[in-house]
């Protein structure tokens, strides 16, 4: 399953230049990355209410274009990898009027304890790891 986010830039996430400044961007996919999860009925607060947590690992941005004030731009996101205890999660945005490739990355995230131990899905949560895997198994096609 693929999950279009849709938002609209505001004029304090540009920079002297006019165009969104970089860091942004990762406070954009962590907004698209939350909404895909509600979506999928995988919400944080759920996850967190069962002892998992979900850090980022790392983060990969390509930014081919910009974007600026009022701008409307829709991320693509989805489940790239998944194996029980980590993620790959991937994002293309786009910008809506023009459909000009805005951005192509990744975030990379392993699942853990309270106390960032890895845990493994299948054992921990048999339910979220079957939903994921779906997802997971949905881009494969």
């Amino acid at each position: 399953m693929n999950y279009i986010y849709e938002r609209k830039i505001n004029y304090y996430e540009t920079d002297r230049m006019g165009i969104v400044h970089h860091s942004n961007y990762i406070r954009f996919l962590e907004e698209a990355r939350c909404e895909f999860l509600d979506k999928v009925s995988l919400p944080y607060s759920l996850l967190e209410e069962t002892g998992i947590m979900i850090p980022v690992l790392g983060v990969d941005c390509k930014f081919k274009h910009h974007v600026t004030f009022n701008d409307v731009i829709l991320i693509e996101t989805f489940v790239k990898e998944f194996n029980g205890v980590r993620l790959t999660m991937g994002y293309n945005i786009v910008e809506k009027n023009t459909g000009v490739q805005v951005l192509s990355g990744e975030t990379k995230h392993c699942f853990t304890d309270s106390s960032l131990k890895p845990v493994n899905l299948k054992k921990h949560f048999p339910d979220a790891y079957e939903k994921f895997n779906s997802l997971k198994k949905d881009n494969d096609k």
